[in-house]
């Protein structure tokens, strides 16, 4: 049944960064945040929670497409939670090596003419939850918007998969939810770029027409301009917009350079993933201070929020590539997502209007019915 729109409370916006892995700290960081909030409402925390019913549009990009989707379709969190620890190791089965000179060379070698991983294990893994639903389907389903950034390969132009959360919307309403996550997720030199047949049909004489994607992070990793932006070509003119938006825990300490460093070769860019990294990385900061800054000199109401990081110690650093499976890896993101839940939770009490937002969105959380077995993972 599709929601309806109340133009008396907010058009409420929830954007979530890419990252691999890191994707586990913010599932972790959401699931974190509902529980406490259902306490301070005085509901049963034991319970799972539709997160998603209380946004009318989520944006999410590579890992973030995943979690995005997973909240419109109503997978319980808990689940989202599996699904990162449970099949991390069979997705990113060969991470760059970070030991020595040596394995690196090895690396490069074995992955001179493909992709590190295969895409068969995210795809099945999705699949397993998302099913083959449709955009179109989702959307009359439950009523939420959805817009997941990707790249065009051939045309190197920008793409946006959204459901008809307007009439015009109409371009991807037959791609199935799995092939959009898997396009936003095609992180170069990752995974393979995404190939996916269009729906539309080909006529007769035509051959299959299929267009190719790679990952939405080289664009938008950071999406909250692109939430901002949908934001205000589809809530009313003079309805306040809150958008919430959360990162992967990006590790911002950086490194040091010196002239000795300076001249960085193969080893010390990782075989090129290091780049990847960087890029996504940087546009945490660039677009959230665009995002404020949008926000700040719109011609409606706008809260926007970035949900607070953790402090990220030195000892953490190592561990938080976006390739990275390990337990170790595991442990140290849902250690880091529930300092962030203390730190936001503290922040959201100290009365601030921005973080006020925060009491405003999360109230009047509603079940998800423990008979529903929809969105629940195979693992």
């Amino acid at each position: 049944m599709q929601q309806e729109n109340n133009y008396d409370r907010p058009f409420r916006v929830l954007s979530l960064d890419g990252g691999g892995v890191r994707g586990l700290f913010t599932a972790v960081l959401l699931r974190g945040l509902t529980v406490e909030f259902a306490k301070q409402q005085g509901l049963d925390d034991r319970q799972e929670y539709d997160l998603g019913r209380q946004f009318d549009l989520i944006v999410g990009t590579s890992t973030g497409a995943i979690l995005a989707a997973a909240l419109v379709v109503g997978v319980p969190l808990s689940k989202v939670i599996a699904l990162y620890t449970e099949h991390a190791k069979s997705i990113f089965r060969s991470p760059v090596p970070e030991s020595s000179v040596g394995a690196l060379l090895l690396w490069i070698g074995r992955h001179l003419g493909r992709a590190a991983n295969s895409p068969e294990p995210l795809e099945q893994a999705l699949h397993d939850v998302f099913g083959n639903e449709t955009l179109g389907q989702l959307h009359a389903r439950r009523g939420i918007g959805l817009c997941v950034p990707a790249v065009d390969a051939e045309t190197l132009k920008s793409w946006g998969f959204k459901t008809p959360h307007l009439s015009r919307l109409q371009r991807d309403v037959n791609y199935r939810l799995v092939d959009v996550c898997m396009a936003s997720a095609a992180a170069p030199l990752v995974f393979p770029v995404k190939e996916i047949q269009r729906p539309e049909g080909t006529g007769e004489l035509a051959a299959p027409r299929v267009n190719w994607f790679v990952d939405g992070g080289l664009w938008a990793n950071n999406p909250s301009v692109v939430a901002l932006t949908e934001a205000f070509t589809t809530a009313k003119p003079d309805q306040r917009i809150q958008v919430v938006s959360a990162s992967t825990c990006p590790p911002f300490k950086g490194t040091t350079v010196t002239r000795g460093t300076a001249n960085r070769g193969l080893f010390a860019w990782r075989a090129g993933i290091k780049v990847v990294e960087t890029a996504l990385d940087a546009q945490s900061y660039a677009y959230d201070y665009m995002a404020k800054t949008l926000a700040q000199h719109a011609k409606q109401p706008v809260d926007y929020i970035r949900l607070a990081d953790p402090e990220v110690g030195a000892e953490d650093l190592p561990f938080l590539g976006m390739d990275n499976p390990s337990d170790e890896t595991l442990r140290r993101l849902t250690a880091l997502a529930y300092r962030a839940v203390d730190k936001n939770r503290s922040e959201a009490t100290t009365g601030s209007a921005a973080m006020a937002v925060l009491l405003d969105v999360f109230a009047g959380l509603n079940p998800i019915p423990s008979s529903s077995a929809r969105g629940a993972p195979r693992v």
